[in-house]
């Protein structure tokens, strides 16, 4: 069992994205993943697409310039 982290940054959570995401990880797996250490309610599987995509796209920055996601 996992010990869950009750309240991380927004950059933890978009380097950890971006991490998994190198490793080679779909974005339904990084969101089932993400979800057991940071509670189902982190992020939506909708917004952990996008940042992967976001990723994929060449972003290296893991800060959110537009205050959202």
């Amino acid at each position: 069992m996992c010990a869950t982290i009750e309240t991380p940054g927004k950059c933890e959570i978009h380097a950890v994205i971006r991490f998994l995401q190198a490793e080679g990880h779909s974005a339904a797996e990084i969101h089932r993943r993400m979800s057991a250490v940071y509670g189902p309610n982190f992020m939506s599987d909708k917004c952990v697409r996008e940042w992967c995509r976001i990723f994929r796209d060449g972003r290296t920055d893991v800060h959110d310039e537009r205050g959202q996601g």
